[in-house]
């Protein structure tokens, strides 16, 4: 079992973890507090039949006495099918949706240093939140929690580390000195700085910059996860995303740098939505993905609702400012993944996409949430893969990733998120000019210190390497 199997294996059984939801079952009668293992499988089971997108190749006769998790993950396509997950509690499933999580309210990488030692770097502090009002900063390091330190042989370790960043914690952090060497070292731990979970809505719209170079106007956006709102149907996230393109077209950018490095996926009406407002030459017919389902679903949509329910087309956006650009530059990491890069997927047939960081993470499929409501029989919530997206060329060919065309790895010098001299947005400006921005002071380095990632706190999000759809309503 590969460690993202191991850790979405763990999650099933973790009391509060959140999982996405878009589409519900149809409330079933509640026949009482027993929850037996068969009746809840049994439910499983026809779910996955009608839905999974490798339906065909569900075991015809499975156990159906094991506990509901073995059951599902025994379901899977293996090694294809690296995605599909289950949760014990459905009920967290509409506030995980929108991004709302007991947390303190930062977001944090973990990596190994030397051999084993597991050691923790804060990638971004979310505004409002705890962490903020604690003083932590982005790049602070810290190596244990609670007065804990871990060694590092699977990723139960990980999984174990992150956990405990999701109770009442505390951290002592330590800084980084940078060495002449370009190898660098760490302060000693500083004093203990108590933190306190709360639930806390995250709004994935970061930050938005223009910056004036050479002459050219670039404009910077920061988006951290795809999700339309709080969860209140108020589409209070896509309407700021929609206000920060207001800003970018009013300020006449001709280029732009989408932030993408900490957007691990969503939900796909807001990668609509973010398309959209990027698209050049927008016209009602041009194409952003095509949805495919397993057989027996694609007949009954068909039937239903008519084979133009799989294209999905961009959606005419007041702010688009796609006929101005010259220059799309996209920043990546490892945790980007699923709707962000549908995104890049979806644009390229229409627009270049350069692509400056890491290697993506590679999912071109999508999945719905399934579970039912009123039944203490069975609370279970469902998350499994049940569709692929091509885009406009038919091109669906990114399950290792989009490889960039400027490679940098974040190190522990990550540098200040906005500021030109921050690494990979200063390798993102030079890609633009064609040089290094003149009369401004060089890029920060990254470091020459070597680090194994090993995990972060995206994979702990219910949205994290996913692109959620909505189930079709017939």
């Amino acid at each position: 079992m590969t460690k993202r199997l191991a850790l979405r294996y763990l999650l099933y059984t973790t009391t509060g973890m959140a999982l996405f939801s878009c589409k519900k079952n149809k409330t079933a009668p509640d026949p009482g507090p027993q929850n037996d293992n068969k009746y809840v499988n049994d439910w499983i089971y026809e779910s996955m039949k009608s839905d999974y997108y490798w339906t065909d190749n569900i075991p015809s006769n499975p156990d159906r006495t094991q506990a509901p998790g073995d059951f599902f993950y025994g379901l899977l396509k293996r090694p294809d099918d690296r995605f599909s997950w289950i949760v014990e509690d459905y009920k967290t499933l509409l506030a995980s949706l929108s991004g709302v999580n007991k947390e303190a309210g930062y977001s944090v990488s973990l990596f190994l240093f030397g051999q084993s030692k597991l050691g923790a770097q804060i990638q971004y502090v979310k505004k409002n939140s705890p962490a903020e009002a604690a003083g932590l900063k982005r790049g602070d390091v810290f190596w244990g929690v609670n007065g804990k330190e871990y060694t590092y042989s699977s990723g139960a370790d990980v999984d174990a580390f992150l956990s405990a960043l999701e109770q009442n914690h505390t951290l002592r952090i330590s800084k980084i000195i940078p060495g002449s060497d370009g190898k660098d070292s760490s302060t000693a731990p500083g004093n203990p700085i108590n933190l306190t979970v709360a639930e806390f809505a995250e709004n994935p719209v970061y930050l938005d910059s223009v910056y004036e170079i050479n002459g050219k106007k670039i404009g910077y956006f920061m988006y951290n996860f795809f999700a339309p709102d709080k969860g209140d149907s108020s589409s209070l996230y896509d309407n700021q995303v929609d206000a920060v393109f207001g800003r970018l077209k009013a300020r006449g950018v001709t280029s732009l740098v989408l932030d993408l490095r900490y957007n691990p996926g969503g939900d796909s009406r807001s990668t609509v939505n973010l398309a959209s407002n990027i698209i050049k030459g927008f016209s009602a017919d041009k194409v952003f993905f095509r949805r495919e389902y397993n057989k027996t679903l694609t007949a009954e949509i068909t039937k239903e609702l008519g084979a133009g329910y799989f294209i999905q087309k961009f959606s005419a956006e007041a702010n688009n400012i796609g006929n101005q650009l010259d220059q799309v530059v996209v920043l990546t990491s490892r945790s980007s993944a699923s709707a962000s890069e549908l995104l890049i997927n979806g644009l390229r047939p229409y627009m270049p996409v350069a692509i400056v960081g890491d290697t993506t993470y590679g999912k071109n499929v999508g999945s719905w949430s399934i579970y039912k409501t009123d039944d203490r029989r069975n609370t279970w919530g469902l998350q499994p893969i049940v569709t692929k997206s091509f885009n406009a060329e038919g091109k669906s060919d990114y399950t290792t990733g989009f490889v960039p065309d400027v490679v940098i790895k974040e190190s522990f010098r990550m540098g200040t998120l906005g500021d030109v001299k921050e690494p990979l947005l200063y390798a993102a400006l030079t890609r633009i000019l064609g040089t290094p921005p003149a009369r401004m002071a060089a890029g920060e380095t990254t470091a020459r210190s070597l680090l194994r990632f090993v995990g972060g706190s995206q994979q702990r999000k219910a949205y994290a390497n996913q692109l959620i759809e909505q189930k079709p309503n017939f």
